[in-house]
């Protein structure tokens, strides 16, 4: 006897697989056709099995595509998200796994885009923002790429001269300034070299 079967077809060109026992899902046309199913063919506990989970599977890389579609996310941040999804933490790794391999997930890009983001409303040094990357899940190797090709001497330059601006229309004492750009994770140097850099310019 079979364990279960492909019963009929439903709106929006899924199908619904029954069981002898237990709960039913639905299956999509993607998969009825890529797995060389029929309407009504029956299948075993194990072909259940292996269609349940290749359904789910399915499922997960389409909602994280829906994320991705919205802006680029870390693997930590797509694995909180999917789990609040109820998908299984195995079909989220394979999942996240696939979407490494084929670009379509990049912490890399990630990190570069959090960090122009932050630099042209808020300049901070490259300490704090390594320390932002890591809170969000980015990987140490794809941070410090990132970092290493948007904190060269020139750009740390800007990003220092900018924060003095800023920080000088909230601050009129200078010293005061100084302090608050070492808060922001600038070191002493940097801070000097740019500000040395900022005077002849003015």
């Amino acid at each position: 006897m079979a364990f279960a079967r492909i019963e009929r077809e439903i709106q929006g060109g899924r199908f619904h697989v029954v069981p002898s026992e237990g709960f039913p899902f639905f299956i999509c046309a993607d998969l009825i056709r890529s797995e060389h199913l029929v309407l009504g063919q029956e299948l075993t506990e194990a072909e259940f099995s292996v269609l349940q989970k290749l359904q789910n599977t399915h499922d997960c890389r389409a909602q994280a595509l829906v994320y991705l579609a919205r802006r680029e996310h870390t693997a930590k941040e797509l694995q909180q998200k999917l789990q609040q999804k109820g998908f299984s933490q195995p079909i989220i790794k394979q999942v996240l796994e696939d979407l490494e391999a084929e670009n379509l997930l990049s912490e890399y890009r990630y990190a570069l885009l959090m960090i122009e983001s932050r630099q042209r409303k808020n300049p901070e040094g490259r300490i704090l923002m390594a320390q932002r990357l890591s809170a969000k899940g980015v990987g140490r190797q794809e941070a410090e790429k990132a970092l290493d090709e948007l904190y060269t001497p020139e750009l740390t330059t800007e990003y220092v001269q900018k924060a003095y601006r800023q920080v000088l229309d909230k601050h009129a004492d200078t010293d005061q300034a100084r302090f608050l750009l070492q808060k922001k994770g600038f070191s002493s140097y940097e801070i000097r070299t740019a500000l040395e850099s900022f005077s002849q310019n003015e």
